[in-house]
């Protein structure tokens, strides 16, 4: 006779408690919380209807034998801490291919997900409004736009509010005189002025978010118009993120940081014409600048150990130039006095050139000419910035 086989205990499955829902629809607000998913999931995306379209799903299962079951899963079975709000999706993601979405990983993006949102909904709703600046002026034969999604992500927890400024020119030629370069810099000045002025939508603005792309002179009058009266924070665009929607997110903050050299290169007292060479993003010979600087200048240099378009990528590096930028102004105007003129030839990612235009002190620094870089001619002065 053979023996029956002892069958295991089956296991009553408990009702998440109305509560609990509620609960978890809150801290996730109502999104998906599997990673980089993140759609709302209490309307039809494609149909754009209204309902419910989020489910409640286990971390560990309600059933041992159920995806990453274990001998906890009936106490875990309504334990707020082992659910998840997820898209119907990804509930069939993560259930179909528990190997690849283990427990701890899925705990992780669940509280990142809720901490995010904890984070975005604690302070006060000023706190977080920011105005956006949209800068993007052609580069040689390029326009480089900037992508909206990348943006908000960069900002996050602040988020953009009214319709922001927008500057853009596909047309602009780097190649016209001086005059051309200062009208299209009075352009500039004129939507700066009147939106500080008048505000958006008739509300004051209170905080600005600059994303920028342009010639660096251009990048540089743009910092001199925003200046430090209006609290503000200049993003960098990185190329070399996978992620297209991340390309404007400062990087988390690096244990060694980038060591800024000030080289007073060749410094005459006397002289009243002084160059200060930014190589940051690439090195700058002497057969760069031969043609503008002549022995009657004085010449500083601020530089990194290895220059590199790719050396920027936290807001603390940015701080950190603009600390020296300034003490070497300070030094210029203290050595070579108020009535000196100063060229800038930059080499420099874009957040340090509009930091270079904000850092002025209009009653303290001396006339500042930036300057732009030829392949045929080397640097020429194009822009006077203050």
């Amino acid at each position: 006779m053979v023996a029956k086989k002892e069958s295991k205990p089956k296991i009553n499955r408990k009702k998440v408690p109305e509560h609990t829902r509620l609960k978890l629809w809150v801290k996730s607000a109502g999104r998906c919380e599997f990673s980089g998913c993140n759609e709302p999931v209490w309307r039809n995306d494609l149909t754009l209807n209204d309902g419910n379209f989020g489910e409640v799903a286990h971390i560990i299962a309600a059933r041992e034998d159920g995806p990453r079951g274990s001998e906890d899963s009936a106490n875990l079975q309504i334990d707020f801490s082992n659910l998840m709000l997820l898209c119907q999706r990804c509930h069939k993601e993560i259930d179909d291919n528990p190997e690849k979405y283990p427990a701890e990983l899925l705990r992780q993006w669940k509280q990142e997900h809720e901490n995010r949102i904890e984070t975005q909904t604690s302070y006060s709703e000023d706190i977080h409004k920011s105005t956006v600046v949209l800068f993007t002026v052609k580069i040689k034969d390029r326009i480089t736009p900037i992508n909206s999604e990348a943006y908000r992500n960069a900002m996050s927890p602040k988020y953009p509010v009214g319709k922001g400024i927008k500057i853009d020119n596909q047309d602009f030629d780097r190649h016209g005189g001086e005059a051309d370069w200062a009208a299209y810099a009075r352009v500039i000045e004129k939507k700066i002025k009147s939106h500080f002025e008048e505000g958006i939508d008739e509300q004051a603005i209170k905080h600005i978010s600059v994303f920028a792309i342009g010639p660096m002179p251009l990048l540089m009058f743009l910092g001199k118009c925003i200046g430090d009266t209006i609290p503000a924070d200049l993003y960098q665009a990185h190329r070399n993120i996978d992620d297209t929607s991340r390309t404007w997110s400062w990087c988390e903050e690096q244990e060694k940081q980038p060591f800024y050299f000030v080289n007073p290169i060749c410094v005459n007292e006397n002289s009243d014409k002084v160059a200060i060479i930014l190589a940051l993003s690439d090195a700058i010979k002497k057969n760069k600048y031969a043609n503008l600087v002549d022995k009657t200048f004085s010449l500083y240099e601020i530089t990194i150990e290895n220059p590199s378009p790719h050396f920027l990528k936290n807001p603390k590096q940015l701080e950190r130039f603009s600390n020296e930028y300034r003490k070497l102004l300070n030094e210029v105007q203290a050595t070579h006095g108020r009535r000196c003129k100063v060229f800038i030839l930059p080499a420099v990612p874009v957040s340090i050139a509009v930091e270079c235009g904000r850092v002025i002190l209009p009653t303290k620094d001396p006339e500042i000419f930036a300057c732009e870089y030829y392949d045929q001619g080397g640097f020429r002065k194009v822009l006077k910035i203050n």
